[in-house]
């Protein structure tokens, strides 16, 4: 499957560089609120501790999202939108 992303994010990549940041935004917070992470039970094994989480089936176009923007070159292709607002929506700090 992953393998298959590559040229469709090839063909797509204009579109992907415009739009890619929001979609990324837009999945990343589906998985957000359908994963029951905050219930979830904490297991101690000797000095670790690890919370079981259980798995979340996800609808396909969410699914299939989430293997394209998993890919390393959706994440290049993002990174500029991802640096521009990172840049203008945060505050300047005192020493920019």
């Amino acid at each position: 499957m992953g393998l298959a992303m590559w040229p469709v994010i090839i063909a797509l990549s204009p579109v992907i560089l415009l739009a890619g940041e929001p979609v990324n935004r837009y999945v990343m917070q589906r998985l957000r609120s359908s994963a029951p992470i905050a219930g979830a039970p904490v297991v101690r094994t000797g000095n670790l501790s690890a919370r079981v989480v259980t798995p979340v089936r996800l609808p396909l176009p969410s699914f299939l999202l989430l293997i394209a923007i998993s890919n390393p070159l959706w994440i290049a292709l993002t990174a500029p939108g991802r640096w521009a607002a990172d840049r203008f929506s945060a505050p300047p700090s005192p020493g920019r």
